[in-house]
């Protein structure tokens, strides 16, 4: 028999034998005896009696009562279009109840509290596109440490001049530095000693912390530990040299 055929007649929840002998049924095309059609069902015949029964529980065959027993397969259109059908009814409900199951678990057991998830990235193209993702998708604060301004790319200035014109407040604390008049025309800048890497922290509720290349850095999207690193770096953006264009 065509096995492209066999497994699509599973999909209507048939197994394998059952499928076989209505394929079997349908290419007699006459009502048939289990003896007739063990000839050209590729079922053994010890299980052909039970698979056909099954088959008329479910609607496949129609039987034909007597001396042999008649049966007869159900037209495929009809019976494959009423399974297809069932099926639907059967997977909607189910979809509902396991939803509204699933919303009354929230906030149970104590989920209320976000997991505190650390996310590694690697690469250098990776951790800019990270930056960028933040930077794109912040609508009230950036708050951020970098050793340079070589680190920050064109594309990372295109983010933060985006997020400007939004509106976004952006704080940059960068190490001495003569090439910040650029970022200064985006950004409340100050300088400091000893930054070895970058720090980025947005609207409180993500984090990305990377060295000083960077090839390799963290991010998180837990706001109760972005507002632990935000409230850190305002105190290093305090201790900061202010320039006097900021002030």
């Amino acid at each position: 028999m065509d096995s492209d055929l066999i497994n699509d007649l599973q999909t209507f929840e048939l197994s394998e034998y059952e499928s076989k002998a209505y394929a079997a049924l349908v290419s007699a095309g006459t009502a048939s005896a289990v003896t007739e059609l063990s000839q050209i069902c590729d079922v053994p015949r010890s299980n052909l009696y039970s698979v056909l029964e099954k088959l008329n529980r479910k609607g496949f065959v129609e039987t034909q009562g007597g001396r042999p027993q008649l049966f007869k397969a159900v037209e495929p259109g009809q019976i494959l279009k009423e399974t297809e059908e069932k099926k639907k009814e059967k997977l909607e409900k189910s979809r509902k109840n396991a939803l509204d199951k699933l919303e009354k678990l929230k906030g149970k057991e104590g989920n209320e509290t976000v997991p505190a998830l650390v996310w590694g990235i690697k690469g250098y193209d990776s951790v800019i596109k990270k930056m960028k993702e933040i930077i794109n998708r912040s609508k009230k604060t950036i708050l951020m440490n970098t050793p340079d301004a070589d680190i920050l790319n064109e594309e990372i200035y295109e983010e933060l001049e985006g997020a400007n014109e939004r509106g976004v407040k952006i704080k940059v604390s960068i190490e001495e530095d003569e090439d910040i008049e650029k970022l200064k025309e985006i950004a409340l800048v100050r300088t400091r000693k000893k930054i070895h890497g970058i720090d980025l922290v947005a609207d409180g509720e993500e984090v990305l912390l990377a060295p000083q290349l960077p090839a390799v850095g963290a991010w998180l999207d837990n706001p109760q530990m972005a507002l632990h690193v935000k409230n850190f770096l305002e105190v290093l953006w305090k201790d900061s040299k202010i320039l006097e264009e900021n002030k």
